[in-house]
């Protein structure tokens, strides 16, 4: 054993054996997954989640459901609990 307690000759904080090389290599693969969760988020960003978006039922059933009001089938007060239904089914 050494005078530290430890198995290897050290030079600089590194032992014989290689133990920073294990570190470095920690340290860098640390990095490439850092780098590729980063690319992945920028690119979900850019391309738009789809959890966020409508689903195609909402634009339909909106679309219909302005066309109603705009035609006078529906009134103010049954306009917006139909569109504030849709919002809490899909939104």
């Amino acid at each position: 054993m050494g005078p530290h307690g430890g198995h290897g000759v050290t030079a600089g904080g590194a032992t014989a054996t290689g133990g920073m090389g294990l570190w470095w290599l920690a340290v860098g693969l640390l990095l490439v997954a850092l780098a590729g969760l980063s690319l992945a988020y920028v690119s979900r960003k850019r391309t738009g989640s789809t959890e966020t978006a409508p689903p195609k039922e909402t634009d339909r059933a909106m679309r219909d459901l302005r066309a109603k009001y705009a035609r006078g089938e529906i009134d103010d007060e049954e306009f917006a609990n139909r569109a504030a239904t849709l919002n809490l089914e899909w939104g």
